[in-house]
Formats: structure tokens, sequence, C-alpha cells
């Protein structure tokens, strides 16, 4: 996370003022490495994603994940909505914004009998849309933004 502080030369001083300027968006970027062999093995029997013919779960993760970069229109008003979405790890960071960057995808040989790629590493960044004061920031660290409503089953320590 950054912030900005802009100086300011005054008359009569020899240092400038300082006024803060503005900071963030805090952004978080990860890279997940997709292994086809291991998701079907992991996900056998145990998911409940309906696969298409000729797709895995590797495809399926795919296309959902690169459906959170893209907007959803409302005819209503005409409007263009960025989908929020909200990303755990651990107990480490929390944070609740929007995809700024697509969904990118690098493709690892060896292709596979189906003719599909064996490895595909996903790369995600998320900007956070909502802002947080000093406080908030001290008080929660990288888990701000977490409400009530997402704590419940989160087994996090207050």
């Amino acid at each position: 996370m950054q912030s900005t502080f802009t100086p300011t030369n005054a008359l009569g001083r020899t240092a400038p003022v300082y006024t803060f300027s503005n900071s963030g968006p805090r952004t978080v970027r990860i890279s997940i490495p997709l292994h086809r062999d291991l998701m079907d093995e992991v996900n056998l029997g145990v998911s409940n994603s309906k696969l298409g013919e000729g797709e895995d779960y590797v495809d399926n993760l795919v296309r959902a994940l690169q459906s959170i970069a893209l907007p959803k229109y409302n005819l209503k008003n005409k409007a263009i909505e960025p989908p929020l979405v909200a990303l755990r790890l651990s107990n480490e960071i929390f944070i609740k914004g929007v995809v700024t960057s697509g969904i990118g995808m690098d493709f690892t040989k060896p292709i596979l009998s189906n003719g599909k790629y064996a490895k595909i590493d996903l790369t995600i960044e998320i900007s956070e849309v909502d802002p947080y004061d000093a406080t908030s920031v001290f008080k929660n660290g990288g888990f701000r933004g977490v409400v009530q409503s997402l704590k419940k089953g989160m087994n996090l320590e207050d």
C-alpha cells in the first residue's frame, strides 16, 4: 500500500508543508498454479461442479475466474457495474475489491492426450475499493474489511 503526501513551499518557511494527497488502493497480486491431474484427483467425487463435455475441473475454475474480471451490465439504468470480489489468504490478508488487471494465464507443457496443457498458471490482481483510515489499518492490519457477516465460520481470533 502506498501513501502520497504533497509538499507545498510556504513563504517564510525553510521546509515545505506536507499535505495528504491520497493512499492506496491496496493491491494484492496472486499466482495460482493449476495442475490438471491434481485438480481432477482432488475434486473427483467431491466437487459439485457440473463439467461440460470434454472439460475438467481446471477448465471450470478458469471460466469462473475469468467471469469475475468482466462487468455486469445493468440494462435498466444502462450502468456498467464492476464485480466485487473478496479474497482471503489464510489468516493474513483479506481484501475486498475489483479485478484490475484481468486474469493472466501461462500454459506449461506437456500437452496431454486430450490436447490440453498439463499446467496453467493463473495470475489475478485485486485492488481494494473501500478506503480505510490509519486507526482501522493499525487495528485490523491486512484483515481490514471483514464484517461480522463474513466472520461467521472464518475461525478468526478477536
